[in-house]
């Protein structure tokens, strides 16, 4: 019995032994969880902490910025403090230049007003403009001009010497005239250096002038193209190279109807960046020039005409009505013509037998009333006989 007993406490005391190193093990795996959460934490709160460093730090541009404000205003001083230095020299002073100096540098914050309106204004040039980006914009200016003259042919006259001598020329004309106006209109292209000068030099031959002025930025398409443009030369040039290194026929023919469709496309941008270069070299100008040739206008009120135009405006809508009509009978007869024709060769032949058939039928009556007659003689005759027996 006793060594049952002993049995049994020696089980107890190991699944006792157990269940402590359980407990044990998950106070550790606890505690390393904790440890590892804290860690994370301590990560993530570090580095908002250096991205906020790193935001409030001033960037390279800030300080490059201000630094050139500081030599803008470190210069502005220094010529403050020279002119204020001459007038003190020119009254006899024996002041030293770097005394000058350092006196203004001392002495920035108690400027005289007088002093501020006469210092010099320093602009900061801007940054990145068109040309220092390395092209120019290209823009294409188009006029629609509206001028009414006194003496249309005077006009024109000085509008050709002064298309001349402002270097354009006259790109299209027409000429119109009609009971109310006289003018034409006319397309001028002109250089762009000289669009405005001739634009101001219309507005001294006409005050009245009407135009309206509008310009077409193209840089983008023209940048656009000469990419292109370079991108397809390179092409072009790599398959020159395959088509001297090739060796098969096929291989060949390959690379020369690929090199042709390059070509083509190379051909098509240099002609459309020559159109672009064409119309930004040279300005267009639609010039409209007119003259009032009579006291009303075209579409007048017929209750103010006098009585001549009455009268003939009466005349010629009596002849357009005339000559309507008789345009509607010959388009009816142009019309009717195949009819007619087609009754004609019907007709006639039907008349030309009527007309026979009631000749006879004429000549039979005759003939029958003749006998009737010589019938009626004879009878009479009988009788006649009968009574003188």
């Amino acid at each position: 019995m006793g060594v049952i007993k002993s049995k049994e406490n020696g089980r107890f005391m190991h699944s006792s032994i157990a269940a402590n190193k359980t407990k044990r093990n998950r106070l550790v795996r606890k505690i390393s969880f904790l440890l590892a959460t804290c860690m994370l934490v301590i990560s993530i709160l570090s580095g908002c902490s250096a991205a906020k460093d790193e935001s409030s730090a001033p960037s390279s541009k800030e300080m490059k910025m201000s630094a050139t404000s500081d030599a803008l205003k470190a210069e502005s001083a220094k010529s403050i403090d020279a002119k204020s230095a001459a007038p003190a020299a020119a009254a006899g002073g024996k002041t030293s230049s770097a005394d000058a100096t350092s006196k203004g540098k001392e002495g920035t914050a108690e400027i005289a007003p007088t002093d501020v309106k006469n210092a010099p204004i320093t602009v900061m040039p801007a940054t990145g403009s068109d040309d220092a980006a390395g092209f120019n914009r290209k823009l294409i200016y188009r006029a629609n001009l509206v001028m009414p003259v006194e003496d249309y042919s005077k006009a024109q006259t000085a509008l050709r010497d002064l298309i001349a001598l402002s270097g354009a020329y006259i790109l299209q004309f027409s000429e119109n005239a009609n009971t109310g106006e006289q003018g034409g209109t006319y397309t001028i292209k002109v250089a762009a250096n000289g669009f405005v000068s001739l634009l101001d030099g219309l507005e001294k031959m006409s005050p009245s002038l009407q135009r309206n002025v509008q310009g077409q930025d193209v840089t983008e398409e023209y940048v656009d193209l000469n990419s292109r443009l370079k991108a397809k030369q390179m092409v072009e040039t790599r398959l020159l190279g395959f088509m001297e290194k090739a060796s098969k026929t096929d291989e060949l023919l390959a690379f020369s109807n690929e090199l042709s469709k390059v070509q083509e496309a190379i051909e098509q941008i240099k002609g459309r960046i020559r159109y672009l270069d064409q119309n930004v070299s040279f300005s267009t100008i639609e010039l409209r020039m007119y003259q009032q040739t009579g006291n009303k206008p075209l579409l007048s009120d017929p209750h103010k005409l006098t009585l001549e135009e009455r009268i003939q405006k009466a005349w010629n809508s009596s002849l357009n009505v005339l000559v309507a009509v008789m345009q509607g009978i010959l388009v009816f007869l142009a019309a009717a013509f195949p009819i007619l024709i087609i009754g004609l060769l019907i007709g006639v032949p039907i008349w030309v037998f009527r007309r026979k058939r009631n000749k006879q039928l004429q000549e039979m009556r005759v003939q029958l009333k003749d006998q009737n007659a010589s019938l009626n003689a004879l009878e009479d005759e009988k009788q006649g006989t009968k009574d003188a027996e």
